[in-house]
């Protein structure tokens, strides 16, 4: 999974990929292993709901809740019986499991045995517990602390990421606002969106009121359901959940937990929202029209440094998308020069081009001679086999790839590469799944346009200017 910045591509924990932008995704479970058969009873719930609804679904439960306010609290069974029923659990129902570590000497253990290590909040500047869950390789997710500013999580992703682990989630939870109390920000997962890494809403924790219970912290759970829409709405790719059967009794987070018989009716009503938000919003909106295009800025120019290979879709991109038919089989199509004059330079800034195209044409074949490019590839009704072909061929990770597409056909490269263009007639669907929507439409200088935003964002377009004015 590539680390774009802003569009989420998603983390593969077991089976599947959490905050890919296909299905909205639920961490489930109680807040501590009170025994192990709450434990199973809880994950077969959570594990029927995800055979119903088809939504990925990870099972979380902690072995030691280290952070309680009292020291008479229940803390659960300890590391390694806790461990033992979470590979139960996952034995029994096929649910990937989750768990949170406290000291960096317990990643190697918990990494045996869990499928997410989780961060807890307090400890998320812990640089030598971040490197530790790191190393394990597992995914991490970390929580943003109370004390956090979105932005600044970006320190904790980054000493992850520096154990080459790029496999990590981000979980807003709320922000402190006075004594006893929390405030949920929604601009927070906007924000760490921008990090390149799924974004979870913690809707239970947030409804606590932190040591508010007389040596406890207190909770109102009438506000885990509200939050949580409102996050969905904001664009978070996951909900976390605490979820009890009987959550008046529960030894942990009580107050807050949501019911286990309510479960089915929020996570489908939570599912409905999330196919209503578009996915991938791009970081850059449309610019409005201008005579140059503008430089780059922020987490795109970030991405766009990266970008080795450009792949253009044909017809909509290259061209308006019309196509005319003569006597003779004669075919006829309207390029732009612009867009040529764009690729040639690219090219000679070391660029490399490929056209990829779902239709069979000599004009194409004729235009790509035209401009020198012998990475072509027509009738290509399935394009991943394309683009496996040319990062083998040149060497390249999905990050250092941008492709420019404008129909549902581009969908599955666009999400799997570091930069998604799209034109503005492209289908909301196919808008979605862009990083960034040009100026330009198709056929009208599209190609010139990201052209020349990749080459300023690296610091190459001075010097082509320098060519043309010397």
């Amino acid at each position: 999974m590539t680390d774009l910045h802003g569009t989420s591509k998603g983390v593969e924990v077991g089976r599947t990929c959490l905050g890919d932008g296909d299905k909205l995704f639920l961490v489930l479970g109680p807040c501590v292993i009170e025994s192990e058969s709450l434990a199973m009873e809880v994950a077969t719930e959570v594990a029927r709901l995800a055979g119903k609804t088809g939504l990925p679904m990870v099972f979380k439960s902690s072995y030691d809740k280290a952070n309680r306010t009292s020291a008479n609290s229940f803390r659960g069974p300890g590391i390694g019986q806790g461990l033992r029923i979470l590979a139960s659990v996952r034995e029994a129902t096929g649910l990937p499991v989750l768990s949170d570590i406290h000291a960096p000497d317990q990643a190697a253990q918990a990494g045996e045995v869990l499928d997410v290590i989780q961060i807890p909040a307090f400890l998320c500047r812990q640089t030598s517990l971040l490197i530790a869950a790191g190393e394990t390789g597992k995914a991490v997710n970390i929580k943003k602390g109370q004390f956090m500013a979105p932005q600044d999580m970006r320190h904790a992703v980054e000493k992850v990421r520096s154990t080459g682990n790029k496999r990590i989630l981000l979980t807003e939870r709320g922000t402190f606002f006075g004594y006893h109390d929390l405030a949920v920000d929604m601009r927070s997962v906007v924000r760490m969106k921008d990090f390149g890494c799924p974004v979870i809403f913690d809707a239970t924790h947030s409804a606590q009121l932190p040591g508010a219970g007389d040596g406890r912290s207190g909770g109102d759970r009438s506000l885990v359901a509200p939050l949580a829409r409102a996050a969905v709405a904001a664009g978070a790719d996951g909900v976390f959940m605490e979820v009890h059967p009987d959550p008046d009794r529960a030894l942990c987070d009580g107050p807050n937990s949501l019911a286990l018989a309510d479960l089915e009716a929020v996570i489908t009503n939570l599912a409905e929202i999330f196919r209503l938000v578009p996915r991938g919003e791009p970081l850059v909106q449309t610019c409005e029209e201008s005579a140059h295009v503008p430089a780059p800025e922020n987490a795109l120019a970030t991405a766009l440094k990266r970008i080795k290979l450009i792949i253009f879709d044909v017809d909509g991109i290259l061209t308006d998308g019309k196509i005319v038919f003569g006597g003779a089989d004669l075919e006829i199509k309207s390029f732009q020069v612009r867009d040529g004059h764009g690729i040639k330079i690219a090219k000679r800034c070391g660029l490399e081009i490929a056209l990829v195209t779902g239709r069979s044409s000599e004009v194409v074949a004729r235009r790509a001679q035209d401009l020198g490019l012998d990475r072509v590839f027509q009738g290509m009704k399935d394009k991943r086999p394309a683009l496996t072909a040319l990062m083998e061929g040149l060497g390249l990770e999905p990050a250092e790839v941008a492709v420019l597409g404008d129909d549902i056909v581009d969908i599955p490269l666009m999400r799997r590469v570091g930069v998604a263009f799209t034109v503005p007639e492209a289908p909301t669907e196919v808008r979605g799944a862009a990083t960034y929507v040009t100026r330009h439409r198709g056929g009208d200088g599209v190609a010139r346009e990201i052209i020349e935003m990749i080459l300023k964002a690296q610091g190459r377009w001075d010097k082509v200017m320098e060519r043309y004015y010397a």
